[in-house]
This record gives structure tokens, C-alpha cells and sequence, in this order.
């Protein structure tokens, strides 16, 4: 596996630095503070993106560009990347986890459930499997699929 340099790996915490009113709630937030934070969002999707591109063979870059691209609610693209990620690395249960979530985003309601059943399934005693289990039961709610099976 190829390894960043120091200074990509700076650039990237420079980014990807948490300010903290980010913390708060997004209706709490001032309009230029919101801006801020999309900007910040578009930013860390740019770097990943560019990373990705040059190493393809990186899922930590593919899985860190999906969750850019979430936070932006870009659910199709963070979808692609989770996806991505995945495919380079069939047991990271969080890009599972987060995929599913934006399938559900989507209502994809299916595609969810089976994304979401493969963290049980990885992981079942994970501290995800509990968080996964609250995300089927509103799949369920939104959707009208019986997950007796999966959420025992």
C-alpha cells in the first residue's frame, strides 16, 4: 500500500480541521458559519477526490470522499465512493454502515437493509449492530419491509 506524504497528510488535517461551533447542531448555527462548513465539506470532497485519483488502490480515500460527499447530502456520489471503498475492502463495516444510510437517504429502502445487514453479519456485536438495528427500524417505519429476521 502506498503511504501519503507528510505534507498531503497536513494539508488534508488543515481541512479537515473541526472548528468548533461544527459541533453544534446546524439549526444553531450562524448563515456564514453554515457556509463555512459547506465550504470546508467541498474542500475535504476535493482533496479525497484528488487522492483517490492517485491511488486507486485506497479504500480510506474512497470511504473519506463518501463521507465528504455525505455531509454535502451528495447521496449518490457517497454512495459510488462507499461503494468503491468497499469493493477495495470487503470488511469495513463503517462503509457499510454509512452506505446504507445513504441508500436510505435515497429510499432506497432495499438496498439499505442489505447494507445494513452486512454489519450484523461482519459484526454483530460491533457497537455499530446496536446504532444498525435503530437504522433497520426506521427503514422498516419508512418502508413497510418486515426485518423481524434481521433486527432478533
Amino acid at each position: 500500500m502506498k503511504y501519503f506524504s507528510l505534507a498531503t497528510v497536513v494539508a488534508l488535517l488543515g481541512v479537515l480541521a473541526v472548528p468548533p461551533w461544527a459541533l453544534a447542531s446546524p439549526g444553531s448555527l450562524r448563515p456564514a458559519a453554515v457556509e463555512a462548513q459547506k465550504s470546508r465539506y467541498q474542500d475535504a470532497e476535493a482533496v479525497w477526490q484528488r487522492i483517490s485519483t492517485r491511488h486507486p488502490e485506497s479504500f480510506e480515500a474512497y470511504y473519506n470522499l463518501g463521507i465528504a460527499q455525505a455531509n454535502q447530502q451528495k447521496w449518490v456520489a457517497a454512495i459510488d465512493s462507499y461503494s468503491q471503498a468497499i469493493a477495495l475492502n470487503p470488511d469495513l463495516i463503517q462503509a457499510y454502515f454509512n452506505l446504507g444510510r445513504a441508500q436510505a437517504k435515497l429510499e432506497r429502502y432495499q438496498s439499505a437493509v442489505q447494507s445494513y445487514s452486512r454489519v450484523l453479519v461482519l459484526a454483530p456485536q460491533d457497537r455499530l449492530a446496536e446504532e444498525v438495528r435503530k437504522e433497520l427500524n426506521i427503514v422498516a417505519q419508512h418502508s413497510g419491509i418486515d426485518l423481524a429476521i434481521l433486527v432478533e
